[in-house]
């Protein structure tokens, strides 16, 4: 019986080693911190699965994948599957923390005969890669009464690459002068705008309104980090000038 034991453990091992030397040979998966991605492979009925993500401290080194001291539960504060769900063909799993991981799914048949098949996927999960910031800081209007009005927001990668579509749409926190509360806006990969309400305006006197990003997220719910000294947009509303009398002389 211990025979059988060990030799069921040094299969578990062997196929785990294959699975990382695969997933080693293609491109990591790219992320940012506290993304939320769906895992997904073939579901064949009857067959079951069971997930498991480990972190490691290079891409060459599978000794790191295989000694990882966690359960795939994360536990660890790096990673946490959605709803405790980790034993199905489909599982959403949110990254939180930076790091180098593999995501590792292993499926078992409907016999008896311990027959198993294990596939992985890298992921790297950038910690503050992307940023985003207001296009424009100043901006200006007549008085109209109008409360709101758009401009364009800039996210990019570290790299100066911009955010692709993929990552879109990005939702953005943010606040006006006087508010304790977030504002939510949407920004889509199309105009890149984030339409901004509650603007003062006053056909009598000049007001100047500050809008503040306080915080951005991409469509997966990972972390855009906003830049100090571009995160705040002074709007100028301009008075109308007096409205004088008309009079008519002979």
């Amino acid at each position: 019986m211990l025979k059988g034991i060990l030799h069921r453990i040094l299969i578990v091992i062997v196929f785990t080693m294959m699975a990382l030397a695969s997933a080693k040979a293609q491109s990591p998966y790219v992320i940012l911190p506290g993304s939320t991605h769906k895992l997904t492979i073939t579901d064949h009925v009857g067959n079951t699965y069971e997930w498991k993500v480990y972190k490691v401290n290079n891409w060459t080194d599978q000794k790191d994948a295989l000694l990882a001291d966690n359960d795939g539960l994360g536990g660890d504060d790096d990673f946490l599957f959605v709803n405790g769900e980790f034993k199905k063909a489909e599982v959403d799993i949110t990254f939180l923390n930076e790091g180098k991981y593999y995501a590792i799914v292993e499926e078992y048949n409907t016999g008896t005969n311990f027959c198993s098949s294990r596939r992985a996927i890298p992921v790297e999960v950038f910690g503050n890669e992307a940023t985003i910031v207001f296009k424009d800081l100043t901006s200006d209007d007549c008085a109209d009464l109008d409360p709101q009005f758009a401009t364009e927001m800039v996210a990019m990668f570290d790299s100066g690459t911009q955010l692709p579509e993929s990552q879109y749409p990005l939702t953005v926190n943010y606040r006006l002068d006087g508010d304790t509360a977030d504002r939510t806006a949407t920004v889509t990969f199309a105009d890149k705008l984030l339409n901004i309400m509650g603007v003062i305006e006053d056909e009598n006197n000049d007001t100047i309104n500050h809008i503040t990003i306080m915080s951005a997220t991409n469509k997966f719910g990972g972390i855009l980090n906003v830049v100090t000294g571009q995160k705040i947009h002074t709007r100028t509303i301009f008075a109308l000038p007096a409205k004088p009398i008309i009079t008519v002389t002979n």
